[in-house]
């Protein structure tokens, strides 16, 4: 890599880790973010949020290159960020898209086929529509309407028994879906990680530049794949649950602090040990 300049990359997932945990706020991190943008720093998002929601939170957060939408679905490169297009991209809406998994369509095609056998037992984003969404998660009209354009993901609201549950489960998984089964919602992709895409997006900065440190941040157990691929994982803690589970040990950093005051403490940490912060 020779002259290559050199480069560090942050990855993070937003709820929970950037984002506080009830409101949403990043307000603790801002002068952090500050300062890596000052020293030319991709923060970069990895969340399951979809393109329509992340673009508008880039904008508040001030940050102008990549993000990772769907839990790792897709990563999305502004036009032009790189000196070339990365290859096995596609040109969409000004980005350059690196589909990772089945598009929306695939999997709203297969709960079609399984709503015959599991007649009025769920109901999923298609079927609810902006106001239902916006009824059962609480969100406005407009945060509904962006949460609903999804392009590699369906999330499923389950309506019928637990036993009933498994088996539909049971088939989604037997046509090939990987599932992220939260409280009020079953999110039917495929199979993807969060550390595949931080992989890949990787390689496409070492074309161009000498990548010295990657460090990604998280609080839960969706993050893990990119945890534990990164250089340094910053494990923030959460009000909710516990520090999730590495198979490493080196390079772990567990944060005191909650949500964006812990993401604040893990960056400052990683940016001490890089040489990055004036004292």
């Amino acid at each position: 890599m020779g002259d290559a300049p050199d480069r560090y990359l942050v990855f993070s997932d937003l709820d929970g880790t950037l984002l506080d945990h009830y409101s949403y706020s990043f307000k603790p991190a801002q002068p952090l973010l500050r300062h890596l943008q000052r020293k030319g720093i991709p923060m970069i998002p990895v969340s399951s949020k979809t393109r329509a929601e992340l673009e508008p939170i880039m904008a508040q957060l001030g940050e102008t290159g990549p993000f990772i939408v769907e839990n790792g679905a897709a990563v999305c490169i502004p036009q032009g960020y790189f000196d070339r297009q990365p290859p096995g991209t596609e040109l969409l809406d000004g980005y350059w898209v690196r589909a990772m998994a089945e598009p929306r369509e695939h999997w709203t095609a297969l709960l079609t086929g399984l709503a015959e056998d599991f007649p009025d037992a769920f109901e999923s984003f298609r079927d609810m529509g902006e106001r239902g969404i916006a009824a059962v998660t609480g969100l406005d009209a407009e945060q509904a309407a962006l949460a609903n354009q999804r392009d590699f993901s369906e999330p499923v609201r389950w309506l019928a028994d637990d036993a009933q549950r498994a088996q539909f489960i049971e088939r989604l998984v037997s046509h090939g879906a990987q599932l992220h089964i939260g409280g009020r919602f079953i999110a039917v992709s495929g199979a993807l990680d969060k550390g595949e895409a931080l992989c890949w997006l990787r390689d496409q900065y070492s074309a161009e530049s000498n990548v010295v440190s990657v460090v990604a941040l998280g609080d839960s157990d969706n993050d893990v794949p990119m945890l534990e691929v990164a250089d340094t994982a910053v494990l923030v803690r959460s009000p909710e649950r516990d520090y999730p589970a590495l198979s490493r040990t080196e390079g772990v950093v567990r944060t005191e602090g909650f949500g964006p005051v812990g993401w604040a403490e893990g960056i400052t940490r990683w940016l001490r040990a890089e040489g990055l912060l004036d004292e």
